[in-house]
This record gives C-alpha cells, structure tokens and sequence, in this order.
C-alpha cells in the first residue's frame, strides 16, 4: 500500500450459506436471500496486521476498502481512472475516536456484593459442561435509515457488515479453548425506527436506554424472521 505498509492478505469468510435482508419495496414489507458465497468472495484478511478488506477489481484495476489496522482504514480515490503507472490511487484514513454523550457504569458495593464467591455452596460440585472446542456466534443487524442509506445497494451493505465483522473476528483470534468467531447472517433495514428515543427530537442524537430497551421488543417481534440468530 505504502513503503511502510504492507499486507500479505488471505481469503476470509463471515457470511452465512444464505444471508437474508429485511427491506421494503413498494412500500411493503420483503424478505430477500443473497448467496453468502458471493459476498465472501471479496473478502481478505491479514491476521498479523489486523486487517480486513474487501478487494474488488474492474476495468480500472484493484479496488480497496475497509480496514487496514486497528486505527486506519482504506479507500478508493474517487477518481476516473488508474494513475499515469496503471495503479488505482487510494486514501488511508485515521479512525475517528468521536467523544459522545456516554456514560460510564460506576462500581457500586452492591454490584460487588452480588457477585457470588468461589467458595459459595462448596458442598454441592456439579460436573462443569463440555466446552466445545469452536463456537460460532451468529450475527444479524439492525440498520437505521441514516446508516444504511450511505450504501447504494443490499450486496455492498453486506460486504461492509462482513469486513466490519471480519476485524473482529480477527481480534477473537488467539482466543482458545473454545474458538470463538462470528458469522454475518442477515440485516434489517428498517424504514420506521419506532425503537428510536430521539434526544430532544434531534435525529442527530439518541438516548441509549430507551431506545435499546424498544429495540429489544423490537427484535423480539421479528426474531422469527430474522431466523433465530444468537446476536442481534
């Protein structure tokens, strides 16, 4: 990418054998398949520098996008064509850390006198469960409006869930015993964010208890349709 920057990508995969859309069209309510294998197929990693693109190509030559570390991300040059060498220029941006309204949960005695010591019913030692020795989380996602309508169709919505999901399976990487990794199963392109508490009716803002106490009656609704994920 750079003379300081080098990545010995490999193929990756986070997508389910078939991803599912929750959309509208017409003003009603689809449900729409993709093949999982075909949004993988652009899908690359580097374990090492922690990166996880997706490299697609066209007349132009090669196309980057995503992450390229823990705090970079890259992406194409909105140019027309290749550079006077043949190459397609590309920008690598530092990660926006944004300070927001967030809180922080303080420790209180009561929360360390819930916690149960190890020595708590000593007489009774069932026998632990059998860990498995991989365990993979599936994922689907809730997409607002505001977020969803950056993308310009549901297959590079996908991809960008699948890059994002990617990193951090890359992060569970030295995680052992049992391995953990997560797969992209699906979104929810809502149109009528009802689960939404604006913060004094700013759209820019939301109030985080609130709106994530309606998104879980929200996703309770339509876990059906959603396909019974683990995570959403």
């Amino acid at each position: 990418l750079h003379d300081d920057l080098t990545l010995n990508l490999r193929k990756a995969s986070v997508a389910a054998p078939a991803l599912r859309v929750l959309t509208e069209e017409n003003g009603r309510p689809v449900t729409l398949f993709y093949n999982g294998k075909d949004i993988d197929r652009d899908l690359y990693e580097d374990e090492e520098k922690i990166a996880s693109v997706a490299v697609t190509r066209n007349e132009n030559g090669v196309h980057i996008n995503g992450l390229v570390g823990p705090q970079h991300r890259i992406e194409p040059l909105p140019v027309a064509g290749r550079s006077e060498d043949g190459v397609v220029p590309h920008a690598i941006y530092e990660i926006e850390q944004d300070e927001m309204l967030d809180k922080a949960l303080a420790h209180s005695e009561e929360r360390e006198k819930a916690v149960i010591s190890e020595r708590w019913n000593r007489g009774y030692q069932p026998q632990p469960p059998r860990v498995p020795e991989n365990v993979t989380v599936e994922l689907f996602f809730v997409l607002d409006t505001r977020h969803h309508s950056h993308f310009s169709t549901n297959e590079k919505l996908l991809i960008y869930l699948c890059v994002m999901t990617n990193s951090v399976n890359l992060r569970y990487g030295p995680a052992k015993n049992p391995r953990i990794s997560f797969m992209v199963t699906g979104m929810d392109k809502s149109t009528n964010e009802s689960y939404a508490v604006l913060a004094n009716q700013n759209d820019k803002y939301i109030f985080d208890e609130g709106t994530l106490s309606n998104l879980k009656g929200y996703v309770h609704e339509r876990e059906t349709e959603y396909g019974q994920p683990d995570v959403v």
